[in-house]
């Protein structure tokens, strides 16, 4: 079954439920390399924009620093094979809960606010978020252990390897043939 991609608008609501004042990284880059780890290291870095010139969210660390072409701050620099090397694999339906803890600043998918309910429009609107990058995208996160049994009630993450110098940071990073996208949590408190 082939995913559809959503609008820039579909998009753009996904990212305002998810993560309207979440202190988060969610933006994308074109796939310009073999190396996934290459365009992921631009988007970092800051030194590309969105491919299909849609909504990003750049609060990571705090919502008032401003950040710019070539600011890679709070990510450590680091060369392509040692990013590849920070990121294990991962699938899709973990990589919709990663999404959901983002929204969660951290805490366990199950205590979002406004109960069950409102759990699943945000389940949804990680769907959205990953169809843009269609059926055959690859998962990459940070995430070396969670709790739960990989359903939103239940789903914490227990241990990360961190690619910032804050206190708490983990994300995901899908590529596909065209594009890839970091979508990263990241605070000191």
């Amino acid at each position: 079954m082939t995913a559809l991609t959503p609008s820039r608008d579909d998009w753009a609501d996904a990212l305002a439920s998810l993560y309207g004042r979440s202190r988060v990284l969610v933006s994308a880059g074109p796939r310009t390399s073999e190396d996934w780890a290459h365009d992921v290291n631009a988007v970092l870095n800051r030194s590309v924009g969105h491919p299909r010139g849609w909504p990003t969210v750049d609060r990571i660390g705090s919502e008032s620093t401003p950040r710019g072409p070539g600011d890679r701050s709070p990510f450590h620099p680091c060369e392509d094979d040692v990013l590849r090397g920070c990121l294990e694999p991962t699938d899709r339906a973990t990589g919709r809960l990663i999404l959901l803890s983002l929204a969660a600043q951290f805490g366990n998918v199950g205590d979002i606010a406004k109960g069950s309910a409102h759990r699943q429009v945000l389940h949804g609107a990680t769907g959205t978020l990953l169809a843009r990058f269609g059926d055959d995208a690859t998962y990459w996160t940070c995430v070396e252990d969670f709790e739960g049994d990989c359903t939103p009630d239940d789903f914490y993450v227990n241990e990360w390897y961190g690619l910032t110098d804050l206190a708490r940071d983990f994300g995901l990073v899908v590529a596909s043939e065209d594009e890839v996208g970091v979508f990263w949590f990241g605070a000191d408190d």
